[in-house]
């Protein structure tokens, strides 16, 4: 690595130590070196331009070496401004509660030149390896929030229903920068929504795209197969559809758990595939419950498999509650998991409001419960009620 450029300040009240240090620092090809007489100085000096390495005497007027780099922590220079204690051999105690206020390393009086040579050197070495990290990690967060934009762009925030007759809400809440789980609204035909959620096995940027994938693939196949065929699809066709073609350059065997339905809005008739998701949740008149069927397959791991259509209907004021397993899985501290009876707990305590109170209702108990716990999977809610 080339140091010739790094920025040192040295601070001492002896002019004569810090031209001497200045000097052989300028024989190790280290020609930025500037000087402050003490702690307040080199407060002003660090508070107004940047430093790359502080030579920071312990015993000086005004303000000392302890008090200076208290100051620095206090003010988060430490972050970004290695500093080494210059000191004699009598203060090596204060030294240690330097390099536990966060000083990176110390130099004896008299300075060695080999010495201060080696710890110099080794000191910017991690002060630039620890830039090029945060550059990265800086490039890499700016690059995660424009995908997750991206990500957020591909679902519908708003839906082609006539509110008067749906009520419909969606979200999204990642585990991490970006999410593999999806959902989806849109019309077929005049009278006839898609309702699509799904869950892409892991988290992060791989199971974005393949959420992206599926996602494409289950709207253009639906409308193509409609516009062919000349038919409505059943449920069953388009997902075995989105299954045959995520198998296809899919070497890891990457899967993705879908629930796919189609939606007669005068008769609330519901048509629908369920490819090893979350059972959605039906909230009636009388109850509230799961509404469980035989299990079919997640999506992407073997081609050519059939699917079972399956259907319901949807009364006035009835509501339809989809999720992924993120939200029965929340844990809390102790590990314990939310659970899908405190879901349905929920939802019938909430069962007379509005898609997106009652979605809110759920979401806000789950992380109550989880009360500041990470959350390690991804959260999706597809809340749909049929209006009276």
């Amino acid at each position: 690595m080339d140091f010739s450029q790094a920025r040192i300040l040295i601070v001492d009240d002896i002019e004569d130590n810090r031209d001497v240090l200045a000097r052989r620092l300028r024989r190790q090809g280290l020609v930025d070196v500037h000087q402050a007489a003490d702690g307040l100085e080199a407060l002003d000096r660090i508070r107004s331009e940047p430093f790359d390495l502080v030579l920071l005497d312990v015993m000086m007027p005004r303000m000392n070496g302890v008090d200076a780099l208290q100051a620095m922590r206090d003010e988060g220079w430490l972050q970004k401004t290695p500093v080494v204690m210059i000191s004699a051999a009598s203060e090596i105690e204060t030294v240690v509660r330097c390099v536990e206020l966060g000083a990176e390393d110390y130099l004896p009086k008299p300075f060695n030149p080999a010495l201060l040579a080696a710890r110099v050197r080794a000191v910017l070495e991690r002060k630039f390896l620890r830039d090029i990290n945060q550059r990265q990690l800086d490039r890499l967060e700016r690059e995660l929030a424009e995908a997750w934009l991206c990500q957020q762009s591909m679902l519908p925030t708003e839906f082609p229903v006539d509110p008067a007759r749906l009520d419909i809400f969606a979200s999204v809440d990642p585990a991490l920068e970006i999410g593999g789980d999806l959902y989806d609204v849109f019309e077929v035909a005049p009278g006839l929504v898609a309702l699509a959620i799904g869950d892409v096995a892991g988290k992060g940027a791989s199971a974005a795209l393949f959420m992206a994938r599926t996602r494409s693939l289950l709207r253009a196949g639906t409308l193509q197969f409609h516009a062919i065929a000349g038919r409505v699809p059943q449920p069953s066709e388009i997902v075995a559809l989105v299954n045959d073609e995520l198998c296809k350059n899919n070497p890891n065997s990457r899967f993705v758990t879908l629930f796919f339905a189609l939606l007669e809005v005068a008769t609330g008739r519901l048509a629908y595939c369920n490819a090893g998701h979350v059972y959605p949740i039906l909230t009636g008149a009388a109850a509230v419950s799961e509404v469980s069927t035989p299990p079919d397959p997640a999506l992407g791991v073997i081609e050519a498999l059939t699917f079972a259509d399956h259907e319901l209907t949807l009364a006035a004021g009835d509501c339809l509650f989809l999720t992924s397993d993120g939200l029965s899985d929340m844990q809390n501290a102790d590990q314990a998991q939310f659970g899908t009876e405190a879901i349905l707990a929920e939802i019938a305590g909430n069962r007379g409001a509005s898609s997106a109170d009652l979605a809110g209702a759920v979401l806000a108990k789950a992380r109550a419960f989880a009360s500041g716990a990470a959350q390690f999977d991804d959260i999706t809610v597809l809340v749909v009620r049929r209006r009276a």
